[in-house]
């Protein structure tokens, strides 16, 4: 229902209607009357954040996360949407699909909208200096997934190179000793670090294969493909985020392996299906709730004012889950 149907039903303009139903301007009692009783009878809702950003009047925050595809990021912008709007904001979001320029584009548009803050899962941590004149210009800006601290800015992330030893670590236990780890881009800090804590936990043990799948499943999906099908093909796979589990499941089936027979798989991120899947998925799980949360709480201290002034450098830590796509490789 919109106001136009008020304004149908109530024998009024829209102009009338509108003015009526938002209590500004002059409307005759009767009118109003007439108004509100046709807005009650058809079930008319006053959509509150349109008006307010009519108005002028909104609090708005910016979120602007690397994928909004891979589910890891729709997930954290459910959590920060749900805390903003308890705390009276609207949260405006874009996604920079992992692109300098798109990104910078998306800050300067919010910047020119007066948004109250921006979290912000940054393209590059070193080409920032969009989000550095953001954030001494007085407006919050918080960093997730990858950390902008040692530029003054507050970041909220979960320990990458453990989360990946954790993952390797359980593959080496079971016997794997040449494991291929697929993550989308070593741009990405996040992925750079998982690639490298992969790295670490195969020294000296056994052998690791980087396949880069890009940002694309279909990009993913192709590099996989081409590293199972290798005569010396890898025994296991840790794919580094959700979009890579994606293609490496996908990648696994068309080839005709098996998961784990042929190919144990851990990925990343938990998620209600992942226990329904053929066989179930074993991961590890990034802290999505206290990621989101964490990074409202900062953001709302430094808008109310009762943030330190040094930079939050909050790392969080992701947790092993042992389900059925692992086992020993097959040789053995």
């Amino acid at each position: 229902m919109t106001i136009r149907d008020v304004a149908q039903a109530a024998g009024v303009s829209q102009a009338t209607a509108a003015r009526a139903l938002s209590n500004y301007g002059s409307v005759s009692a009767a009118a109003r009357e007439r108004v509100l009783m046709a807005a009650a009878e058809i079930g008319y809702q006053p959509n509150h954040i349109a008006q307010a950003l009519r108005s002028g009047s909104a609090k708005v925050v910016s979120f602007v996360p690397g994928n909004i595809d891979v589910p890891f990021f729709a997930r954290v912008a459910h959590v920060i949407a749900d805390r903003l709007e308890q705390a009276g904001f609207v949260l405006m979001m874009a996604s920079s699909y992992e692109s300098l320029d798109r990104e910078r584009g998306i800050v300067e548009a919010m910047r020119s909208r007066l948004t109250s803050g921006l979290v912000i899962a940054p393209t590059s941590s070193m080409e920032i200096a969009h989000l550095v004149s953001l954030h001494e210009s007085g407006t919050p800006v918080v960093s997730i997934d990858r950390s902008l601290a040692q530029h003054g800015i507050d970041s909220v992330s979960v320990d990458n190179l453990d989360l990946s030893r954790q993952a390797v670590g359980h593959l080496l236990e079971l016997g794997h000793r040449r494991i291929a780890t697929l993550y989308d881009s070593e741009t990405i800090e996040s992925s750079a670090q998982r690639l490298a804590g992969s790295a670490a936990a195969i020294e000296g043990v056994g052998e690791l294969v980087p396949v880069r799948g890009g940002l694309t499943v279909d990009e993913a999906v192709a590099a996989v493909s081409a590293a199972l099908s290798a005569r010396d093909r890898p025994t296991a796979v840790f794919a580094a985020d959700s979009l890579m589990t994606e293609a490496t499941l996908y990648s696994v089936r068309r080839l005709g392996l098996r998961i784990p027979g042929d190919v144990s798989l851990v990925g990343v991120d938990d998620h209600s299906l992942s226990p329904l899947l053929d066989p179930p998925l074993t991961l590890v799980s990034q802290p999505v709730d206290e990621i989101g949360n964490a990074a409202v709480d900062i953001l709302l201290g430094r808008l109310q004012g009762t943030a330190t002034a040094r930079p939050r450098d909050l790392t969080l830590e992701a947790t092993l889950i042992v389900r059925e796509s692992t086992a020993p490789p097959p040789a053995l």
